[in-house]
């Protein structure tokens, strides 16, 4: 009772002095609902939503390797991150739940010249991008499936690839134009960003690979929320997936003003990434809200390579499947 009556006092206080009174909210169950996303085309996927002002949420675009904390924190009640870093947390008892996924592939290898297969990049630099995240796996699994063996290196490695990790696009793009690597594995906008800037080609397209390879598609990064957020606010959950929905398509109709609603949520003391963008490479950047119920199966698929992708002798890159409960239901 005591801890009642002082919270209620805080909050008189705050509202004498024109707060707002949602600064008094207890975490989920009321106020502003916190939504964080990385750099690049996963916040793309939602400038739709931020472009108009989405009553009730605020958003934050972060760096791409520090979505993982904002979710497992708690700090974000909403984020859109990689599935397999999804996965993780929810494998480790992390409170979320998907809701979607918003990106469907959107790499690309980056280089002087077209290559046929994997086989061509052998005794090459290949600079790649999110280590540990779909990227860098999603490559692995390949050059498993094209049996190419790889090898980190800063250096060319005879009968291997060499790969060289970079925190994000904006930190390869320097790499690649200094020629510190050969080609470079990017996502886009960034791999249209490293054509023109360095007078580069598209050398392969990794979702063509993937499914010549699988014979399916891959997702790529997913919504997720709290559980808690769900239990409390399913009302608002389930309106932000359909005004989501409602805006597919928009980034592509309106690429400066996705632009400019991305730089004007990024998080402070974060410079965006995000070059000028045209409908084709928004395009290219496979932007599409599909449940999370009708991506289950490719999800699923995904993750079971994961789970047999391994990463030395005794780890592997996803130590299970996770149950129907990381799915969310709609109640439409």
């Amino acid at each position: 009772m005591k801890k009642i009556i002082s919270k209620l006092l805080v909050c008189i206080s705050a509202a004498a002095f024109a707060m707002p009174l949602a600064a008094c909210d207890d975490g989920d169950k009321a106020g502003t609902v916190r939504v964080f996303m990385p750099d690049g085309a996963p916040a793309v996927a939602l400038a739709g939503l931020m472009d108009s002002g989405y009553s009730g949420a605020s958003f934050t675009v972060v760096k791409a390797d520090e979505i993982a904390a904002h979710v497992s924190s708690g700090k974000a009640d909403m984020a859109i991150m990689p599935v397999n870093a999804a996965a993780k947390l929810y494998n480790k008892g992390v409170d979320i739940v998907m809701l979607s996924v918003n990106t469907h592939g959107n790499l690309y290898i980056v280089g002087n010249s077209p290559i046929d297969g994997f086989s061509d990049l052998v005794g090459s630099r290949l600079g790649v991008i999110g280590q540990g995240n779909v990227p860098d796996l999603t490559l692995r699994m390949l050059l498993n499936d094209a049996q190419v063996a790889c090898e980190v290196s800063e250096n060319a490695v005879t009968d291997k690839i060499a790969l060289r990790y970079a925190g994000s696009g904006g930190e390869l793009l320097p790499m690649l134009g200094a020629g510190h690597v050969d080609y470079a594995l990017l996502g886009e906008p960034a791999a249209t960003n490293a054509i023109k800037k360095f007078n580069k080609t598209m050398a392969a397209d990794i979702q063509e690979m993937w499914e010549g390879a699988f014979e399916s598609s891959y997702p790529q990064a997913c919504l997720v929320a709290k559980g808690s957020l769900i239990d409390d606010r399913r009302d608002f959950v389930e309106a932000f997936l359909t005004a989501l929905e409602n805006t597919d398509g928009w980034a592509e109709s309106n690429p400066d003003k996705a632009v400019a609603a991305v730089k004007a949520n990024v998080a402070s003391g974060i410079q965006s990434e995000l070059g000028a963008l045209t409908s084709d490479i928004v395009r290219r950047c496979n932007i599409r809200t599909v449940s999370a119920d009708d991506s289950r199966d490719d999800c699923t698929a995904y993750f079971t390579l994961l789970t047999k992708l391994q990463i030395n002798d005794t780890l592997t890159a996803l130590d299970k499947v996770p149950d129907a409960e990381f799915y969310y239901q709609s109640v439409a």
